[in-house]
């Protein structure tokens, strides 16, 4: 169950580990367990450790950020809605548009039970 009310850094299992931690090793550390076993719920708050103040934190945030990505298989945020380079290039090579949706349209793809009775 997620609280709304909490800023989506504090979702992250390893929110409390991280600021509980004694020293800076021990939060580089914790930043690899992040990597090894962390989540989408994760992402949060390495957005949030890469603007730390510390650089070996700020670095290793960074790293983390960008591994979890590619692990997840996440889009960054800024790339969620652009079309890769090579749809493009096919696009321009057979010279075809993707479809537009209309949104008015309305499919009823319900079975019409009434084929099923028979004449006895």
């Amino acid at each position: 169950m997620e609280d709304n009310t909490l800023p989506a850094y504090h979702q992250s299992i390893f929110h409390q580990l991280f600021e509980h931690a004694s020293d800076i090793d021990c939060k580089l550390l914790l930043l690899d367990q992040i990597l090894e076993f962390g989540d989408v719920k994760d992402l949060a708050l390495l957005e949030k450790l890469k603007s730390s103040e510390n650089p070996k934190i700020k670095d290793k945030a960074l790293k983390t950020y960008e591994g979890l990505l590619h692990k997840l298989r996440v889009a960054p945020k800024d790339e969620q809605k652009r079309f890769s380079m090579d749809l493009c290039f096919i696009y321009d090579e057979f010279n075809v548009r993707p479809a537009r949706i209309d949104k008015d349209l309305d499919l009823n793809f319900e079975l019409n039970l009434d084929i099923f009775e028979t004449d006895d």
